[in-house]
């Protein structure tokens, strides 16, 4: 029971955490800036720019119409997440990690089509489509997944963490003492 409260308090601590920033930077942009106004995040890097936008949809604006399928579907996976993390948490520091940053980022999304019936998305690289805090935590939960894989990968096959320096070439044998 104890290690489930723990696994929980893990859950909502850095879940809540991410969907609380996500949340504060959300609320931040919509009451600074008049949708669709851009603004330069990073002065010195004019391709990262603060700009307000409105997604029915999903990543890269796919599934403009499916606004309640997607309040579903988050809904339950925050809620599946929820109920099975006490035994996903046993795979892992990094797993337990990459869960919990993934259904904050979840929750915050959730949170906006629940209270808004659209995510409201802020961040914009150069051409790459508009996203927010929690679209980041997901896509770093998925690098985090990825980078546990391959350390399992290398656990079971024996392979070292650290790759073997190169050996440095040595003279052919068939040569005398004199050649070398």
């Amino acid at each position: 029971m104890r290690k489930k409260l723990t696994a929980y308090a893990f859950l909502l601590l850095i879940g809540g955490a991410v969907a609380f920033a996500d949340q504060a930077a959300k609320h931040w942009v919509k009451t600074h800036l008049a949708l669709g106004e851009t603004r330069a995040l990073l002065p010195p890097i004019p391709w990262v720019n603060l700009v307000y936008w409105r997604n029915r949809g999903m990543a890269f604006g796919l599934g403009q119409t499916w606004g309640t399928a997607l309040l579903v579907l988050g809904a339950v996976y925050v809620v599946g997440i929820l109920l099975a993390f006490p035994r996903i948490a046993r795979y892992g520091s990094l797993v337990r990690w990459a869960i919990a940053i993934q259904w904050g980022g979840a929750l915050g999304n959730l949170l906006d089509r629940w209270r808004h019936g659209v995510v409201t998305d802020f961040i914009m690289v150069g051409r790459f489509p508009v996203f927010n805090l929690a679209d980041a935590a997901i896509s770093l939960s998925v690098v985090l997944l990825l980078l546990n894989e391959w350390r399992q990968h290398r656990e079971e096959s024996g392979e070292p963490e650290t790759p073997a320096a190169p050996l440095t070439p040595s003279p052919p044998s068939d040569l005398s003492p004199h050649e070398h």
